[in-house]
């Protein structure tokens, strides 16, 4: 029987890999390839969806990682605050509320799926995430003097 890799990088303490990986020597100790890492993720995030457990804290830091969304824009989608988001994922195995379970169930699906709908609001999310987090004081050099770029 082959040995399982106990797969810890993804943020979920529950996955193990039978195969598709490649254990390595580095100049700093043993490293690990995992082959095609993002249809893997994929895979996981399909997978935590259809579990019949409640989702938990892990769970909804790696569905809001795989749909690249900060606490704040996944408290939207789910109608929470954003202080309710960062409470379920500081508890990793702890189930999250039904409402919210269901909820980003559906809409996991739905964006993974392709969903126009789902992947518009998404995409606004990101954007209002970036103008709201991005460099708020991005500087240029011009002339010879340093000023705040336009």
């Amino acid at each position: 029987m082959t040995e399982l890799f106990h797969y810890t990088d993804c943020g979920l303490d529950y996955v193990y890999l039978a195969n598709g990986y490649t254990v390595h020597e580095t100049a700093h100790g043993e490293g690990v390839s995992i082959k095609d890492a993002r249809m893997l993720h994929a895979f996981i995030a399909l997978a935590v969806i259809a579990q019949p457990r409640a989702l938990q804290g892990q769970d909804v830091r790696f569905l809001r990682g795989m749909m690249r969304l900060s606490q704040e824009a996944l408290a939207k989608v789910l109608r929470q605050q954003r202080g309710s988001v960062a409470r379920w994922e500081a508890e990793p195995t702890k189930d999250i509320p039904g409402a919210a379970d269901s909820a980003l169930r559906m809409f996991y699906a739905l964006k993974a799926g392709g969903h126009d709908i789902a992947v518009k609001i998404v995409d606004l999310l990101q954007q209002m995430d970036e103008q709201q987090h991005g460099p708020h004081d991005l500087l240029l050099r011009n002339d010879g003097a340093w000023r705040a770029a336009a």
